[in-house]
């Protein structure tokens, strides 16, 4: 990793908002936000976004320039035991590239299908439209076509990555930028509807009843964390292809305005296209529900149920955005992990791309099943929930408890001039603040998981349970398994791969 760099600035801060940017922000924020009150969840989520996301941010960018290496080796040197922590990260970030990447497949396939869907729905029932992608084309208990798409959805992601930090770069110019004027044109079809001031004031307005609302509070911080991608690997990995010369704080700040100003696009292109349809008591907290559930219905009477040319063009630019922005996503979270396993299994990284992209295709089978929506579910909330804040809790506290050892605010401050993080602050936040909110979120998930409306899993078989727990263990068990390689690597040096079993 020390000797890969990104060529500009510019192309730093689009890898980054590329990463942080995903369907987190265009499906899930803007369903919290119908959620909880609107302007109440935007409020909360940028006090959080300042006290909280933004010095973590700065926090892995910050000691990934510094040390020029991946989360383990970051981790390491905050503890013995934190190498271990680092590629338990990685093998999360693994995970649930995925998972991403199942899901990129189901978006390309309803990219190819939207034209016709459109063109049929004038003679469909609402319910047969919502249900088109799961009801239809994952209806029985295999399809082709769903795993033609998340064939071409890993060949894209191998593309992305196969040069490092100059393929993401050069990827991100397209995943970001276009997704934007994507999201703008359709949100500027939005606020053509009648009544868009009424689907605004929704989105803007505070309720104030909301506030006292504790879960409200959790979910807002909670997106925080998950929006920018900190906790996952993928910051300090991006940190160490920063260039010397960069004002981390700057550019951090960047990064994190950027990713709530595609987040808000989101929000408002999701709120006027539904009350402008009429479908404003459908919007859903869960992303999987309104991309494959909600726009569909809403996509076929965009500019009115016989104008079908129109409404597909608005369906392709829809999901050609998400295609994009999850694209982008996957392939950070591989890179987050490849450069580490790479560099310390001295196996090519190009190979191991390879590897990790023809071993995730198989993977991802599932994901062309019936059963693919319960297995994301499932997984989903172990990977991307539980063992996100776990491994946050740590890293967080060990990051702030060592920040004088590593000098991490004077990293951040350095090339700054006016603009500086404020040293005590930085601290605060770190140590105390971040690991307290990540473990209550975390202690507020068990709470759900076992005794809110007969826990989340209750309708699910008791094998896809154990799979949860194995799966989200498993992770601890690679981190851990593969920081002890370097031990066996030294007494086997021809034998790499070895030191992965």
């Amino acid at each position: 990793m020390a000797k890969d760099r990104f060529k500009s600035r510019t192309s730093f801060i689009l890898a980054c908002v590329g990463a942080a940017v995903g369907l987190g922000d265009s499906l899930r924020f803007p369903g919290l936000c119908a959620k909880y009150g609107g302007g109440s969840f935007m409020l909360i989520y940028i006090i959080a976004l300042i006290v909280i996301g933004i010095p973590v941010l700065n926090a892995e960018i910050a000691i990934g320039r510094k040390l020029r290496g991946g989360a383990p080796k970051c981790m390491a040197s905050l503890s013995k035991r934190g190498e271990g922590l680092g590629f338990a990260s990685c093998f999360n970030s693994l995970g649930v590239a995925v998972l991403y990447a199942g899901m990129l497949g189901w978006i390309i396939a309803m990219l190819i299908n939207v034209v016709p869907l459109c063109k049929n729905s004038t003679s469909m029932p609402r319910a047969e439209i919502g249900g088109f992608f799961f009801d239809g084309i994952l209806k029985n208990s295999f399809s082709p076509i769903v795993l033609l798409c998340i064939i071409v959805a890993w060949a894209m992601m191998f593309l992305c990555l196969k040069n490092g930090a100059d393929s993401l770069s050069k990827t991100a110019k397209f995943t970001v930028l276009v997704p934007v004027f994507l999201l703008t044109v359709m949100a500027v079809r939005g606020l053509m509807y009648s009544n868009s001031a009424t689907a605004l004031y929704a989105l803007f307005v505070p309720d104030l009843s909301a506030f006292a609302d504790a879960e409200l509070w959790l979910s807002a911080v909670g997106q925080v964390f998950f929006s920018l991608s900190v906790l996952v690997g993928i910051m300090p990995a991006y940190g160490a292809y920063l260039p010397d010369g960069e004002s981390v704080f700057r550019d951090s700040l960047i990064i994190a305005f950027s990713d709530f100003f595609v987040s808000v696009l989101s929000a408002v292109v999701l709120f006027t296209t539904m009350y402008g349809c009429g479908l404003e008591n459908d919007i859903s907290s869960s992303g999987v529900a309104t991309a494959f559930r909600i726009y569909p219905v809403a996509i076929c009477q965009l500019f009115g149920a016989g104008n079908t040319a129109l409404n597909a063009a608005a369906g392709i630019l829809f999901y050609l955005s998400l295609a994009m922005m999850a694209l982008q996503s996957a392939s950070s979270m591989v890179e987050a992990a490849a450069s580490p396993l790479a560099e310390k299994f001295s196996i090519p990284k190009k190979k191991l791309v390879l590897i990790i992209s023809l071993m995730g295709a198989g993977v991802c089978l599932v994901f062309a099943t019936n059963t693919g929506p319960a297995v994301l579910d499932v997984a989903d909330h172990f990977l991307n929930y539980f063992n996100i804040l776990l491994l946050g809790v740590f890293e967080c506290f060990l990051l702030g408890a060592n920040e004088k050892r590593q000098n991490l605010v004077g990293e951040i401050n350095r090339y700054s001039k006016r603009l500086k993080m404020p040293k005590r602050a930085f601290v605060v936040s770190l140590k105390y603040l971040s690991p307290a909110v990540l473990g209550t979120l975390f202690a507020w998930g068990i709470y759900h998981l076992f005794f809110i409306d007969g826990g989340i899993y209750g309708g699910y078989s008791v094998y896809l349970q154990i799979f949860g727990w194995v799966l989200g263990a498993s992770v601890f068990v690679c981190g851990f398994a593969a920081a002890r390689g370097n031990v066996r690597a030294r007494r086997n040096r021809n034998g790499v791969l070895s030191t992965l079993f």
